[in-house]
C-alpha cells in the first residue's frame, strides 16, 4: 500500500524574464493589518538528531530557520518575507499539535525536521555550514528574524489563525497549486505568475535515474503498481499544467500524483519531464522546490526592484491578511 510521507515543504532555497509591465504583473498591495495575533513566547523545538527539546524565542529560532531555508545574501525585504512566513508557518504547526500531538515530539511544538516541519539550524550548525560568514550576514539575518517574528499571516480558511505559508526556491514560472502536491486545496495556496524566475541560473536542470532505481522506488511506494514493459512508456501518459507542474501519471493499475512522483523520486522541482534515453529514465526539472506559496526568488526579484516584504507575501499568497503580533 501506499506509505509516502506528506510533506508540507521542500526545502532548501538555492540560487528575469518580466512579460508585462509591473502594473499588470501585480495587484493592488495593501492586506496588512495593525489587528494583532497573540503567540506564544518562545517555541519547544525537538532535535531529531540527538533527540532533544530546547526553548527557544521566535527570534532566535527564526534566525536559524533563516539560515537554514534561503540564501542569507538574498535582499532584507525577500529575507523579511522568508522570516514570516517561516514563523507562521511554526505557528500552524504549533496548532496543529496542542490538538494532534505528534508522535516522538511529545512536550514540543514540532521538529527541526525538513520533512516533516521545517528546516531549521541551530547556532552551532550555522556556524559549521557558514564559517565566517556567519558573521558576515548576522546583522541582516537578526533584522529579519525580527520582523518576522512580528508578524503572522491568517486567512479567514483557517478562522483569521496562522496559514501554511509554505515556500519553495524557485518556481517553474509560475506558482504551484497546493492541490497538486498534497491533494488538498487551500484557497490561499494559488498559482500566480512568477515568470522572473526562469532567470534563476540552474533554472533547467537534468538528473538519470537507473531502471533498477525507478522500479524498487516505485515499488516502494506502492507494492502493487504495475508499469508497461516498454520503459519508454512508463512516462508517456501525464497530465501537466502549463507551467510544467504535473498533475498526475497513469500506469497500467495506478494513477500517482505529481506530488507523488516529485517524492518518490527525489525530484528537484514538481515541474518535471522523464524520458527513457539510453538505456536510464532522465529527468528534467523546471526550477526547485515543490513551488507552492512564496518563491524565495521571486521574492529577491521583486525586493530589488523596490517591493517591501508585506507587499512580496500579500503577492505570492492571495488574499491574506498580514497581522501584528503580541507575544505572551
Amino acid at each position: 500500500m501506499k506509505n509516502a510521507v506528506i510533506i508540507l515543504l521542500m526545502f532548501a532555497a538555492l540560487l528575469f524574464l518580466v512579460p508585462y509591465l509591473w502594473g499588470a504583473a501585480f495587484p493592488a498591495f495593501g492586506n496588512s493589518s495593525v489587528s494583532q495575533y497573540r503567540a506564544p513566547e518562545s517555541f519547544r523545538v525537538f532535535l531529531t538528531e540527538n533527540e532533544e527539546i530546547i526553548e527557544i524565542s521566535a527570534v532566535d529560532y527564526l534566525i536559524g530557520c533563516l539560515y537554514a531555508q534561503i540564501p542569507p545574501g538574498y535582499h532584507t525585504e525577500a529575507l523579511k518575507a522568508q522570516a514570516v512566513a517561516a514563523h507562521t508557518y511554526a505557528l500552524r504547526l504549533a496548532l496543529n499539535n496542542q490538538n494532534f500531538p505528534q508522535e516522538g515530539i511529545a512536550g514540543a511544538d514540532f521538529s527541526n525536521s525538513s520533512v516533516t516541519c521545517q528546516p531549521f539550524f541551530t547556532e552551532t550548525e550555522a556556524r559549521d555550514y557558514y564559517g565566517i560568514e556567519y558573521e558576515v550576514y548576522y546583522n541582516q539575518i537578526r533584522e529579519a528574524a525580527e520582523y518576522g517574528a512580528s508578524r503572522a499571516i491568517v486567512h479567514a480558511f483557517h478562522n483569521n489563525e496562522p496559514i501554511y505559508a509554505v515556500y519553495h526556491g524557485v518556481s517553474a514560472g509560475a506558482t504551484n497549486t497546493a492541490s497538486y502536491i498534497w491533494g488538498v486545496d487551500f484557497p490561499y495556496l494559488k498559482s500566480v505568475p512568477s515568470d522572473w524566475d526562469r532567470d534563476f541560473a540552474a533554472f533547467v536542470s537534468t538528473n538519470e535515474i537507473s531502471t533498477s532505481q525507478m522500479r524498487s522506488r516505485l515499488l516502494d511506494f506502492d507494492p502493487e503498481i504495475i508499469m508497461p514493459l516498454d520503459y519508454a512508456r512508463w512516462f508517456s501518459e501525464y497530465n501537466s499544467d502549463s507551467s510544467g507542474y504535473v498533475i498526475e501519471v497513469s500506469t497500467r493499475n495506478t494513477n500517482l500524483s505529481g506530488g507523488d512522483l516529485w517524492r518518490i523520486l527525489n525530484l528537484r522541482s514538481a515541474a518535471f519531464e522523464i524520458n527513457f534515453i539510453g538505456g536510464v529514465f532522465v529527468a528534467t526539472t523546471l526550477g526547485h522546490g515543490h513551488g507552492v506559496g512564496l518563491s524565495q526568488f521571486g521574492a529577491d526579484f521583486m525586493a530589488r526592484r523596490g517591493h517591501t516584504c508585506d507587499e512580496i507575501l500579500d503577492y505570492y499568497f492571495t488574499d491574506v491578511t498580514i497581522l501584528s503580533i503580541s507575544r505572551g
